[in-house]
């Protein structure tokens, strides 16, 4: 991917790129600017421009590109040592922040399957929800299990959106037997229709360990 894309700029391969962007967007706010407050996730469908070519689905399973932090964590006798090491799995999803362009949606049912780099396990993805858009992930292998729901709230505020978590994170270490539970904090994409557009995150991201409190 070209930086001019990502940063809805002009391409080198056509001159004229920057400009169709440009009333891309003019045409995006025709529709959006009476949806100020609402939550857009599912009161219309974003213009095929600021997508990017992947699901929901494998966004969610981009996250496990960091798995080796949870086997560490489950090798790990010290145990403020395991907190840091999957708080740093937690915080790790933020890497892909600059990648400012949506997935699509996926339908209904629809699954992605990703191998992990033990060789021997799956992480499963599933669409479970379409209206609010829901997406589940789960994945065992033989030191730890992850769980995600990842389902949002969002708040159009004009020239931004803030996108509010609901869904959680559950790993469980099999080793120590202790759960840990992941919230994030909020986001906010920026520049929607004016300038370049970047995503900001704020407020707490909480990382407990259920099992000792």
């Amino acid at each position: 991917e070209g930086d001019g894309d990502l940063k809805g700029g002009a391409s080198d391969t056509d001159p004229n790129d920057g400009k169709n962007h440009q009333e891309d967007r003019k045409a995006m706010w025709a529709t959006l600017k009476n949806m100020i407050g609402a939550d857009v996730m599912s009161v219309f469908s974003v213009p095929v421009f600021i997508m990017e070519p992947m699901s929901t689905l494998q966004k969610m399973a981009e996250i496990l590109q960091y798995q080796h932090l949870l086997d560490e964590a489950a090798d790990e006798d010290d145990e403020d040592a395991r907190l840091a090491l999957v708080t740093a799995y937690a915080v790790s999803v933020y890497s892909t922040m600059e990648r400012t362009k949506k997935p699509f949606n996926p339908i209904l049912g629809e699954t992605y399957e990703l191998k992990l780099n033990d060789g021997k396990s799956t992480a499963i993805y599933e669409q479970v929800s379409h209206h609010p858009p829901i997406g589940a992930g789960h994945a065992d292998t033989e030191k730890w299990t992850y769980d995600i729901t990842s389902a949002v709230k969002t708040k159009f505020m004009g020239n931004w959106v803030d996108v509010f978590p609901i869904g959680r994170t559950r790993i469980h270490l099999k080793r120590t037997n202790e759960t840990f539970n992941i919230v994030p904090p909020t986001s906010r994409i920026n520049n929607l229709i004016v300038g370049r557009i970047w995503v900001d995150t704020f407020g707490d991201m909480r990382v407990q360990n259920l099992t000792t409190k």
